[in-house]
This record gives structure tokens, sequence and C-alpha cells, in this order.
């Protein structure tokens, strides 16, 4: 049993190094131009939904960016729900 779980930890630590690779290298192939449009989208939406809206983890990642299922560890992985976790509404501070 525990060489089964040793086996999906290893896998999992691999997709997720892999995905930080893939990521980087496309975040460094990318143009000024379009490094500056794609820090906008994304930090636009974030706004929209975290501060605007008050959405929830999955409704951000569901809903605005239109991920499927599969972004939810993903998400996890690149530090999005520590993010989401530190925002706090203003109606939530009272």
């Amino acid at each position: 049993m525990e060489n089964e779980y040793d086996n999906i930890k290893l896998a999992y630590e691999e997709v997720t190094v892999a995905n930080e690779t893939n990521a980087e290298n496309f975040w460094e192939s990318l143009s000024y131009d379009d490094k500056c449009n794609a820090f906008h989208a994304v930090v636009s939406r974030l706004v929209q939904s975290e501060i605007t809206d008050n959405r929830s983890y999955r409704g951000t990642l569901y809903d605005v960016f239109k991920f499927g299922p599969e972004m939810y560890v993903r998400g996890m992985d690149c530090g999005y729900m520590i993010l989401h976790n530190s925002i706090i509404s203003e109606k939530d501070k009272k």
C-alpha cells in the first residue's frame, strides 16, 4: 500500500513540476506586449471576481476563467487558493 502511495505522490510531483516548467516557458516566450496584455486580462478578471462579485474559488475558476475541474488542483499548486483565501471583503471585516 505504501508503494502505491509513493507512486501517486511521485506522479503528482512530476505533473506539478511539468506544469510550472511549461507555464514559465510559456511566459518567457511571450513578447513584452503580450505579457502586459496577459497580466491585464488576468488581474482584471481576478479583481472583478474576487473584489466586485465576491465569488468563490470554484466560481472564479469555472465561471470567470471558463476552466474545467482539471484546473482545481493546478490553481492550488500555483498559489491561487492561497491568494483567494487571503482576500477579505469589507463586509467580512465587520
